[in-house]
């Protein structure tokens, strides 16, 4: 009997322990949506969240579900937003979660440009080549008449 209640004590100490973990932890406002646009290599992201939210932290994955990047985004009238930088073009995942935990909303996104395309652009060297062809054939029309003035001139 002394064993029982010694159970029944403990069990009853650790649901009142637990209770207010629970209760805070079933409390925490949910992210509802989020939304995602890429601009170059930036991946902008926004959404809304349940009532009394302060913040969200939003995490980025790339194609291997490696975590690369995260932010946390203020939480304004229900919705918030903000900007990944990534410098490879490839797949990406945004997960974003209230601050305070609970469930986690993702959104997958693709960004086709790459730091590299955006700060070395591809040259096309092909109006350079007119141009080289165009001052060589000047110089050899110059050099031509140069030569037949000159002979022109020693037949007189």
């Amino acid at each position: 009997m002394v064993n029982n209640m010694k159970k029944i004590n403990l069990l009853i100490l650790t649901i009142l322990f637990a209770l207010p973990f629970t209760v805070k932890a079933a409390s925490n406002p949910k992210v509802l949506t989020i939304e995602t646009n890429v601009k170059g290599t930036t991946i902008e992201y926004k959404g809304t969240t349940e009532d009394n939210a302060h913040a969200v932290m939003c995490k980025l994955y790339n194609s291997k579900d490696e975590e690369i990047d995260l932010l946390s985004s203020a939480v304004d009238s229900k919705k918030f937003n903000g900007k990944f930088e990534v410098k490879e073009k490839g797949n990406y995942k945004v997960a974003c979660a209230n601050y305070e935990g609970g469930e986690i909303k993702e959104a997958k996104v693709t960004v086709t440009e790459s730091v590299k395309d955006k700060y070395n652009p591809n040259t096309y060297d092909s109006g350079i080549v007119l141009y080289i062809v165009l001052i060589a054939a000047a110089i050899i029309g110059i050099v031509w008449l140069i030569i037949y003035k000159n002979k022109k001139n020693k037949n007189k």
